[in-house]
């Protein structure tokens, strides 16, 4: 037994050394403000509890790479790098190939919109658009063929209309307006058979119509509410055209309620889209969106509670550094210089597990 524990200790010792002298090469991946590669120095949130990290670990580290975290993740897997410090979260695919430590940070995925707009071009649109265009041109139409049709089969034995074709026609889709909209004032009626059977299949039609042309207006009113209403929470996006990031979180997140997503390959590609209007919001981290858009006025930015995410350091998998990181972010928790260092950056506690 003591000839065991004396080799354990002998191996232990031996793993601690190596790993002392190893030096890791260092990816930089993501936004701000948790990485900012402005300049040749590389600064940011994870940049400093990375570097209190290997105060405690005593790891050499050398930095090598920045960049996206997709392009870090290729890296990693091509071996060019030993770990990527950024705000990487964990996904079910990403946990399978490679090994995570202990989250130094805990979010949720946000949701980037422009502010409704309620402009007078806004307010009128909804008369604009294609159905409700078009239920109001074909009533226009039927009016006038069936005014015109009753003029025909009237007017001669009918002194109520006049014998003048513009007036007699203007009467008669006067006749079937007011038929039409159930008034019936009585200044105009029918005498003859023909006009009296045309008038009967006239106001059977018009209820029917009426029914149809009420209902495909309304249907266009509430088509372009839920497309202009407000975004207050994911539900709301469905159907509307979310932008995200290939590769992120935020992809699969989108998913679950929109299948209208627009691809971009960055941020600002994303942020430009919701300014040109060309995407209806942007799903993305919410301390890395409320960093870049806080001041901004044109947009809106609203904070779900869907899906919570951790943000780690990330390693190939079983990579034997992984123990002693997590063992340096325990302290770091327990010592409070985590929370010292989220809130030097302006982050509340939320992000502190």
């Amino acid at each position: 037994m003591a000839r065991t524990g004396f080799i354990v200790c002998i191996a232990t010792i031996l793993l601690a050394s190596s790993l002392s002298a190893r030096e890791l090469r260092v990816g930089y991946g993501g936004s701000r403000p948790f990485i900012n590669t402005e300049g040749q120095a590389t600064t940011g949130i994870a940049v400093d509890i990375w570097q209190q990290v290997n105060r405690y670990t005593g790891f050499r580290y050398r930095p090598v790479a920045r960049g996206t975290v997709a392009e870090m993740l290729t890296l990693l897997q091509q071996k060019k790098i030993d770990v990527i410090v950024g705000p990487v979260s964990i996904t079910e695919d990403r946990h399978e190939q490679f090994g995570f430590s202990h989250p130094f940070y805990l979010t949720s995925p946000a949701i980037l919109t422009s502010r409704s707009d309620t402009s007078f071009w806004k307010m009128i649109q909804p008369f604009l658009s294609g159905p409700f265009l078009i239920g109001v041109l074909t009533l226009l139409g039927v009016l006038f063929m069936v005014g015109s049709l009753i003029w025909i089969v009237e007017h001669k034995d009918n002194d109520s209309f006049s014998t003048d074709p513009v007036a007699g026609i203007g009467q008669g889709i006067w006749f079937a307006i007011v038929t039409f909209t159930t008034v019936g004032y009585g200044d105009l009626v029918p005498i003859g058979k023909k006009g009296r059977m045309l008038a009967g299949v006239w106001m059977i039609t018009a209820m029917i119509t009426a029914s149809s042309l009420t209902a495909g207006i309304a249907s266009a009113f509430t088509l372009f509410q839920l497309q202009h209403a407000a975004i207050q929470n994911p539900s709301d996006l469905a159907g509307r055209a979310v932008a995200v990031i290939l590769g992120s979180s935020g992809e699969d997140f989108a998913k679950r309620f929109s299948s209208r997503l627009v691809e971009a390959s960055s941020l600002d590609e994303a942020i430009s889209l919701i300014r040109k209007k060309k995407a209806d919001a942007l799903v993305y981290d919410y301390p890395v969106l409320r960093f870049l858009v806080n001041d901004d006025s044109d947009l809106r930015l609203v904070r779900t509670h869907e899906l919570s995410e951790h943000y780690c350091f990330v390693f190939r998998k079983d990579d034997p550094a992984i123990d002693g990181v997590d063992t340096a972010i325990l302290k770091l928790k327990e010592g409070g210089l985590l929370r010292k260092t989220l809130n030097r950056w302006g982050l509340d506690r939320e992000g502190e597990e």
